[in-house]
């Protein structure tokens, strides 16, 4: 087990509990160590005792105007696994060694205790990243360099940019909405977006390898299939009223048009509409042994490893790579049946966005 110190966490500002931190040390001048930690929770919730069957039926945290009802109980989310600053956190990490390419040389998976030394909100990054100045700005303005650089492979790869704008409810002291937010993706949502997905994506990459008497391990990925035509035909006359061309050729070309028609409707009064429409035509994402890949992100390989405290896949995401490290691995014959639940109990929970990744 590595104790690691140096840790920044960027989250949202009203947030309570931290799933996750970044921390950055240079190796040489074209390397960096840069590891991706989440909060331990299979530690503290042991499989099959009442905390963690409870756990399993909500399968997720849902979020509402004005509050969060909680897969798990508030002391463990917001106190005893949320990774806050100044205090020593047990935690699952991914420690990537990559070059200024963006490239991942060498990665490691494993148990550590992390000592969280900064709190970022993305309010308080995105005015480093912008200003190019303040607290720890090398170490941000490079990761959001490496992050860029990943987004932009990410997509000259097929994957699809689901940047659909989401509301936020403005509450008065009663609770009563009196107006809306609008929440935009900037760069430094973006910088965690991609460290994150490149966790998921290695840990799935990492699991996929291993065989049990020959076949492959069992493991809960995150899938994405590609669009169903029935819904796909649709969407594409409806867009051609606004001027926006699909091929609906191949896998491939329905991605390049779809980000295409983002890019040109950016900016436009058909843009929102065309968003929100293009991801309801888009297949949902689920839960399954069976592994087809993630059409959306372009990923060969996917789970949810990141956001143990909120969805219950990702603990026993955790579980799995426990028993590999400690070379006791067994074959849970209920996986695909906990898989489905845990697609069911997610459906429009926390969004568009969560449902297509």
């Amino acid at each position: 087990m590595f104790v690691i110190f140096s840790h920044l966490l960027l989250t949202p500002i009203d947030a309570k509990d931290f799933d996750d931190a970044i921390s950055f040390r240079k190796i040489k001048d074209d390397l960096y160590e840069i590891g991706v930690h989440i909060a331990d929770v299979s530690h503290y919730v042991e499989a099959d005792n009442p905390l963690d069957k409870a756990a399993y039926q909500k399968a997720t945290s849902v979020y509402l105007p004005d509050r969060v009802n909680p897969m798990l109980p508030e002391h463990i989310s917001n106190v005893l696994c949320s990774l806050r600053p100044n205090e020593d956190k047990l935690t699952f990490s991914v420690i990537f060694e990559i070059n200024l390419k963006a490239e991942v040389k060498h990665y490691w998976i494993g148990k550590t205790i992390i000592h969280s030394n900064r709190r970022f909100t993305y309010e308080d990054a995105q005015e480093i990243i912008e200003s190019k100045s303040g607290d720890l700005s090398e170490e941000i303005l490079l990761l959001n360099e490496l992050a860029q650089k990943m987004r932009k492979k990410r997509f000259n790869k097929g994957a699809i940019n689901f940047s659909s704008q989401e509301v936020r409810f403005k509450l008065d002291e009663k609770g009563d909405p009196v107006g809306i937010m609008i929440k935009e993706s900037k760069e430094a949502h973006q910088l965690i977006e991609e460290f994150m997905l490149l966790a998921n994506r290695y840990v799935a990459e990492h699991v996929s390898k291993i065989k049990v008497k020959g076949k492959p391990l069992p493991f809960p990925y995150r899938i994405h299939d590609t669009p169903d035509e029935e819904k796909l035909l649709p969407f594409v006359a409806f867009a051609k009223k606004f001027g926006h061309k699909f091929d609906v050729s191949s896998p491939e070309a329905i991605a390049a048009s779809f980000n295409q028609l983002l890019k040109d409707a950016h900016g436009k009064p058909e843009q929102h509409v065309l968003e929100q429409l293009g991801i309801r035509t888009m297949a949902k994402a689920k839960y399954t042994i069976e592994n087809v890949g993630h059409y959306g992100l372009g990923f060969e390989h996917y789970c949810h490893f990141t956001s143990p405290i909120r969805r219950y896949p990702d603990v026993m995401v955790h579980r799995i790579l426990q028993d590999i490290l400690e070379d006791k691995v067994s074959i849970d014959k209920k996986l695909d049946e906990k898989c489905k639940h845990c697609s069911e109990r997610g459906k429009g929970s926390n969004g568009f966005r969560e449902n297509c990744q």
